[in-house]
């Protein structure tokens, strides 16, 4: 069966065409090949810097090219997915779970059965997890990335948003657990059909056996002497 997919014209171009992509395109003069679905990245960069578009633009190219992806987003700004970029026109089919978007509202014990969800029904989604208090959170985000690792199986891409509150450098009491399943994901999930990003404004906060474990890295515009030392 062949999958109907969009071809890049611009940054956020959603036009429809019946032709399979062969590559995805962060830019005009920067291009990887599709199976980058699995590959690991972390996009380190100050806020302002385009850490966040970064990363949108890459989500963009790998759904118009006919792969997965889910973000799970603390700050609850993704949903523009959904949107072209002046907001004049529809985006992406993306479903949104919880926050002031939703289409499907997200409580905190809920993060395994939305991971079966996502796994089974095959859907681009954002779990929109602003609304909750940040112990919710961290519940709901162990429980989903568990159950992500040990269920799926075709290829899918995560992006992370604020990776350093998954996946801390100091991780308290609590937190034990969400770190081991980001751990798992980012350094065993390509056997799993996982890929992953990490996006963070202080790559110091972030875990150094996760940020070791990256495929690559995009940093723009570090520049705190300790967060340069982390890269």
């Amino acid at each position: 069966m062949q999958v109907t997919v969009m071809r890049r014209s611009s940054m956020r171009d959603t036009s429809y065409v019946d032709e399979p992509a062969a590559e995805i395109a962060l830019a005009d003069d920067f291009t990887m090949p599709v199976d980058s679905v699995t590959a690991t990245f972390a996009i380190l960069g100050k806020k302002g810097r385009g850490k966040t578009f970064t990363a949108s633009v890459l989500a963009e190219e790998l759904m118009k090219a006919g792969c997965l992806i889910c973000v799970l987003d603390p700050t609850g700004v993704w949903y523009g997915l959904r949107s072209s970029a002046d907001g004049s026109a529809a985006g992406f089919p993306v479903v949104i779970i919880g926050g002031e978007h939703a289409d499907i509202a997200l409580k905190p014990d809920q993060g395994a059965a939305i991971a079966e969800l996502v796994v089974h029904q095959r859907f681009p989604a954002v779990l929109d997890l602003s609304l909750l208090r940040k112990a919710d959170r961290l519940k709901f985000a162990a429980d989903f990335l568990e159950t992500l690792y040990w269920r799926n199986r075709e290829p899918l891409h995560l992006i992370i948003d604020e990776a350093d509150e998954f996946a801390p450098q100091r991780a308290t009491a609590g937190v034990e657990r969400l770190l081991s399943a980001t751990e798992d994901i980012v350094r065993r999930g390509r056997v799993k059909g996982l890929g992953v990003s990490l996006c963070t404004q202080r790559p110091a906060a972030l875990h150094k056996t996760v940020l070791s474990q990256i495929d690559t890295l995009i940093a723009p515009g570090v520049t705190a002497p300790q967060d340069v030392s982390a890269i």
